[in-house]
């Protein structure tokens, strides 16, 4: 991964947890969705201190001590989801607290809008930690393919290739949702997806060219991102 891409990991993707946590908390008198914001505002934030300060963990690359074998080299995926995930994440509540205080509501605001955008948050984050936890040291933040690594087919790799994505994918929509953020859906669908579906390409180029007919026969019988769908 480049320095450029590992500074903007390490300082600033705390602080942008941060201003996460604090929107939420600024949202919470309104909107009970705040209270998930800050949760996950503050653990991220947390997360890096705790695995990069204290463990001295380099948990944006894969912790298998193996030259790689095929990687993407740029991060260009990497910066497209992420600017994705910050127009999704943080567009929604400024446009709830702007609406709230200087204009007239786009969306309906109601209990059921909440509802729902809390479940895809929490199904979202679910989604996303069982994906980590299945993929254990093969994970990375960097696209890469190291020698010797595995080609996970458990958990929820056997319902569909890419979960954590799946998982930030629900949580971009619960917020949007939780705050009837339209701005936050056009987010959703104009960054964000794309930007996933760009770094799913790379992605799976990277594991073609490693893993051979073994990884095409697993892409025949899943689905990217939706069981049984797409």
């Amino acid at each position: 991964m480049s320095r450029i891409a590992v500074f903007f990991i390490l300082v600033i993707t705390p602080m942008l947890a941060m201003l996460l946590a604090l929107l939420g908390l600024e949202t919470i008198p309104l909107n009970p969705v705040g209270w998930l914001l800050l949760l996950v505002g503050v653990v991220y934030a947390a997360g890096v201190i705790i695995f990069y300060v204290f463990r001295r963990q380099r948990f944006w690359e894969s912790l298998l001590n193996r030259v790689p074998t095929h990687e993407e080299h740029g991060d260009r995926s990497f910066w497209f989801i992420t600017l994705g995930m910050c127009a999704a994440f943080y567009l929604s509540p400024v446009e709830y607290l702007a609406e709230y205080a200087l204009l007239p509501a786009v969306l309906p605001r109601n209990a059921w809008m909440v509802s729902i955008g809390a479940v895809f948050i929490v199904l979202g984050i679910a989604l996303f930690v069982w994906a980590r936890r299945t993929l254990k040291k093969s994970y990375s933040g960097h696209l890469s393919v190291k020698d010797g690594q595995p080609l996970v087919q458990s958990g929820p790799y056997r319902f569909i290739r890419h979960p954590a994505y799946a998982g930030y994918l629900l949580m971009a929509l619960g917020i949007s949702l939780g705050y009837s953020s339209l701005a936050g859906l056009v987010s959703v669908l104009a960054l964000l997806l794309p930007g996933l579906v760009y770094r799913m390409n790379v992605e799976e180029k990277l594991l073609t060219a490693h893993f051979g007919e073994t990884y095409r026969e697993y892409a025949r019988r899943t689905k990217r991102l939706v069981p049984g769908i797409w």
